[in-house]
């Protein structure tokens, strides 16, 4: 059960969206989490990341119960099931052991393919709505933004939008305030960062990645 409820912590959720071959991955890798020194979690599929990865349930909870009890940093991936109801059951271990005295970093990569439409899961709607407090930093990602709960985009603080065409773009400039023409002139690993401090376009560079 999350514990340690600290309110004077901010807002440091993430939404990252751009269509295939934008650079998503790369500039999570490469700009938004650190390499080392921190407790994460990642929702990772698609083994995006380097983390100690599970596809048992049993072996996943045993690790993150030790791992949390050593007070130590940890990466610990799930790779395992692709569907909804693992999502939640993944989303309730990482409320479990959320801490306001520590931030938990938590990844959660193309949330699309979960066919959520407009309603968050329960614990996952926790994490988002109330893990601020608890130390929790959630990161989203998603190729196709319109398939994903609106509050996705608005709620976190930061968002991260790279290349997209048509209709997203269009979507996007009406949940985010960029514009939809912006949005297409740009290049992939080019991202426009809207944030507390502003809008700027920012970008990363291509590193092959082994899992």
């Amino acid at each position: 059960m999350a514990k340690n409820p600290d309110t004077e912590r901010s807002n440091r959720h993430c939404f990252v969206a751009a269509k295939t071959g934008g650079g998503k991955s790369q500039l999570m890798r490469n700009e938004l989490i650190p390499k080392t020194g921190i407790r994460a979690l990642f929702w990772d599929v698609d083994t995006d990341h380097k983390c100690t990865r599970f596809s048992d349930r049993g072996a996943f909870l045993r690790a993150l119960k030790s791992a949390d009890a050593s007070g130590k940093p940890f990466r610990i991936g799930w790779s395992g099931e692709d569907n909804p109801e693992t999502f939640e059951w993944f989303c309730r271990a990482a409320w479990a052991v959320l801490d306001g005295s520590r931030e938990t970093w938590i990844v959660c990569e193309e949330m699309a393919d979960l066919g959520m439409g407009q309603k968050m899961p329960d614990f996952f709607r926790k994490l988002m709505v109330r893990g601020r407090k608890y130390g929790a930093i959630v990161i989203t990602t998603t190729q196709r933004c319109q398939e994903v709960p609106k509050a996705l985009i608005t709620q976190p603080a930061n968002r991260y939008i790279g290349l997209h065409e048509d209709q997203d773009a269009r979507y996007l400039e009406r949940a985010t305030g960029l514009k939809a023409a912006e949005i297409e002139a740009l290049k992939p690993l080019t991202f426009w960062h809207k944030g507390p401090e502003g809008t700027q376009k920012i970008s990363t560079k291509y590193r092959k990645f082994t899992p």
